[in-house]
């Protein structure tokens, strides 16, 4: 029975140590924490010596893919264009003919073959397809103004094959770090060599006389609507589509995650961005001072999109964590459940076996317990594997019958843990393999006492307790930045020195 309920008391202590990085708990103190550090600051707040957190790799496979989804969007999006109805005059034998044609619209857009390549001199994309075929359908109506006058009308089929589209994509960042899109009527060219038209009904020995005069007006307006179309659609549902990107993550109310690009994409035979990588309080643009590992050259291009995500990311986090106040918990009797009050009193606890004396100063007492921890949490990542280091104080009261509260001592807990990081529906997820902790006294009011006799009884609160609940918490994850209807699929994980790297490929579903 002692055993069981030193067990569950030790649970809660931990539970403020380890847990309340990442389970929401309360705080007495989340003062922002200020600036600190020698560095040289660009005029959007990052410091410009150092690296970015967070980098990421879209290749010619990604690309590959990214034209597939896109040609597939251009096709349904072209199909549904209406195209302005065309007024002319023709001249032929029998005099000037007067043409209407109205109620256009294409049938079939199809694009077989195209290249989405990098274009470093553009700073984008570009797009290049062939043998791209279109079939419009429409109707028409002539008359003359004649010493005769004839009028007549009908519809007609349009068609074009071997069309060649080119479209340049610029790709910049915009004022609040994500990426953004654009192309101008000079980046577009649609080009219909001959179109051949046949017109039904009405007099064809007539017709056959101004036919090219009707067909040439459609391809004039094709070869103008086509890209002002796509120009267009870039600049407008892409930009928007892009606006939507999350950048900036917010995580329980009190920290965020900065996914924000720190400079324009580089375009070199795959797109390579650089982002912040970083974790602030809520709403708190103040930088952390930690060192940014360096992300190695890497030229890896077998996988559709590249992630590396360097260890001062979940380092940034601690760090704030530490400096707000967020890793502090008092465990009270008010805030534990009604059956495990008892775990909280001088002489119910039956400390007596390992600190006796206490029971003895304070017998029946109340008790309250405050867990702070002393410095920001460190997490290491090595091509070995990944560990997590957590240093706290557990500090328990007696609380005396005025409500006043009787110091009894304080113990430093140092927590080392084995991490194996994975990448599952989107999110980073993480599970905690094994752990190590180290003990001693800070210092103590009831006088001296062996630290060692407590060691069984912590690893065993954190082993049934406290792994579960972080590992609960680990198979949810931190979601990742994405587009809506895209997801990763496939992913490898891999360990550098002070980074992890991602690779994956994508899927699509509108």
């Amino acid at each position: 029975m002692f055993r069981a309920k030193l067990i569950s008391f030790m649970s809660l202590m931990l539970l403020g140590v380890i847990a309340v990085c990442c389970i929401s708990g309360s705080s007495a103190n989340r003062n922002v924490y200020r600036n600190v550090g020698p560095y040289k600051w660009r005029l959007d707040g990052w410091p410009s010596n150092r690296e970015p957190g967070f980098k990421a790799r879209i290749s010619q496979n990604g690309l590959d893919f990214l034209r597939d989804v896109g040609i597939h969007m251009l096709q349904t999006k072209i199909q549904q264009l209406t195209i302005p109805d065309i007024h002319g005059k023709a001249d032929v034998k029998v005099g000037h003919i007067y043409y209407d044609v109205t109620k256009m619209h294409i049938t079939t857009f199809s694009i077989p073959s195209a290249t989405l390549t990098t274009n470093p001199t553009a700073g984008g994309l570009t797009l290049k397809t062939s043998g791209v075929s279109i079939k419009v359908h429409g109707d028409w109506h002539y008359s003359t103004h004649g010493f005769i006058h004839i009028s007549d009308s009908g519809s007609f089929d349009a068609g074009a094959n071997s069309i060649t589209l080119t479209v340049t994509l610029r790709i910049g960042v915009d004022a609040t770090g994500r990426p953004s899109i654009s192309s101008q009527a000079s980046d577009c060219s649609f080009s219909v060599g001959g179109l051949d038209i046949k017109l039904h009904g009405g007099a064809s020995w007539l017709y056959n006389l101004f036919d090219h005069d009707i067909g040439n007006a459609i391809k004039d307006s094709l070869n103008s609507q086509i890209c002002s179309t796509v120009v267009d659609e870039v600049n407008g549902s892409l930009e928007d589509e892009l606006k939507t990107l999350q950048v900036i993550a917010p995580v329980e109310d009190i920290i965020e995650i900065d996914y924000s690009l720190v400079e324009s994409p580089s375009f070199n035979g795959s797109i390579n961005t650089a982002h912040k990588g970083e974790v602030y309080p809520l709403g708190n643009k103040t930088e952390c001072p930690l060192p940014v590992p360096q992300i190695p050259p890497d030229s890896d291009v077998s996988r559709m999109v590249f992630i590396w995500i360097t260890e001062y990311l979940p380092n940034s986090a601690g760090y704030v964590l530490q400096n707000i106040g967020f890793l502090q918990y008092n465990v009270t009797p008010d805030n534990v459940p009604a059956e495990e009050k008892y775990l909280l009193n001088t002489s119910n606890f039956a400390l007596d076996l390992l600190i006796p004396q206490i029971n003895k100063m304070y017998p029946n007492m109340a008790m309250q317990i405050n867990v702070n921890s002393t410095k920001a949490p460190v997490v290491k990542v090595a091509s070995t594997g990944v560990q997590a280091v957590l240093v706290g104080d557990f500090t328990p009261y007696a609380i005396l019958p005025n409500k006043t509260l009787a110091y009894l001592f304080t113990l430093s807990v140092t927590i080392s843990s084995k991490v194996t990081v994975n990448f599952t529906s989107n999110n980073i997820t993480w599970n905690i393999s094994s752990f190590s902790t180290t003990m001693k006294a800070v210092h103590s009011a009831v006088g001296p006492f062996f630290t060692s006799a407590l060691q069984l009884a912590v690893n065993t609160a954190i082993k049934a307790e406290l792994v579960p609940k972080l590992n609960q918490l680990g198979a949810v994850g931190v979601p990742l930045p994405q587009l809506e209807g895209f997801n990763f699929t496939k992913p490898v994980v891999s360990l550098g020195e002070g980074f992890l790297k991602i690779g994956t490929d994508l899927t699509y579903t509108p």
